[in-house]
């Protein structure tokens, strides 16, 4: 059994300059048990391993089943690394919201960081590929959970800043009664890492390309990245799940406006609705979430 305190720091040559993980960096294996606290987890499959870490599916005592999700330094020393995952707990800490997904625990370990958080079904991405998939039927329970993370996160302060189709995900609702948690489906918000208060946000690329918002293209003829921002990641999400492929836009169709004049084409009211969360200037999108879905669930 691992015991996952608190570990030491890197030494000091490491911590001073950005660097790649030392060899000393051991991942969770399947079949090995991590401790912290009170808690035990039992390491599954590996899940996914990308530049700054990787996740792996795990069960806790409650046979709950989650995802550990390690970081580890690229290009960032130590103590930077350290910043973002308390900066991410603590976004996941504070943002407990039925549809943000539930963060269990957080740890330190062989100079490592660790956040174990529920494990949701897939993202909405692979929704794409069911038999006879249908996205009009789908936008509205999507649009209501996601809508209502994103209402949550902005009464808090925060703004998620990069909502895409690959950190909103599906998940299956247990039944206490059933064997099998295969009752009913909702959707969640994730990845929080990159979520700051409003006043601490910057014009950064997002993490995919064509979801580029036109105020981080031009902020000084749209507007500053913020709120609304959030509000046009959405409407891009949205658009994907009615089109039920990942569409994709140059910078140059962003600044044109293409993607809202690709919505406007979608049937009423979702043409109309996600049309105008995707207007390029930032005032004159929705103000709220929930007045997006307010549009949205009308006539």
């Amino acid at each position: 059994m691992v015991s996952a305190g608190l570990d030491p720091w890197y030494p000091h040559t490491i911590m001073n300059k950005p660097s790649l993980p030392p060899p000393s960096i051991r991942w969770p294996v399947p079949g090995e048990i991590i401790t912290h606290g009170k808690n035990a987890y039992a390491v599954g499959e590996a899940l996914g391993r990308g530049t700054y870490g990787a996740t792996f599916a795990c069960t806790d005592q409650w046979a709950n089943s989650l995802v550990v999700k390690v970081l580890i330094p690229h290009r960032q020393t130590y103590e930077q690394v350290r910043v973002n995952w308390q900066r991410e707990i603590a976004s996941l800490f504070t943002l407990r919201h039925p549809n943000i997904t539930y963060v269990y625990d957080a740890f330190e370990r062989d100079k490592t960081f660790h956040i174990v958080v529920e494990r949701c079904g897939g993202s909405l991405s692979t929704l794409f590929s069911i038999a006879d998939y249908d996205g009009y039927a789908w936008v509205p329970p999507i649009a209501r959970c996601l809508l209502q993370a994103v209402a949550f996160m902005h009464e808090h302060g925060y703004v998620h800043k990069d909502i895409h189709l690959r950190n909103v995900f599906w998940a299956y609702v247990r039944d206490e009664l059933m064997t099998s948690p295969t009752q009913s489906v909702t959707f969640k918000i994730g990845d929080l890492g990159v979520s700051r208060f409003e006043h601490e946000v910057q014009s950064d690329n997002p993490t995919v390309p064509w979801m580029v918002a036109p105020e981080v293209l031009n902020p000084s003829e749209f507007g500053q990245v913020g709120k609304p921002t959030d509000i046009y990641h959405a409407g891009l999400v949205l658009l994907a799940v009615a089109m039920g492929i990942e569409p994709t836009f140059t910078a140059d169709e962003i600044l044109r406006g293409v993607p809202r004049e690709t919505a406007e084409q979608l049937p009423s009211p979702f043409g109309r609705a996600i049309g105008r969360a995707l207007r390029r200037h930032v005032h004159t999108r929705p103000a709220t979430a929930f007045e997006f879905w307010r549009e949205l669930a009308s006539p």
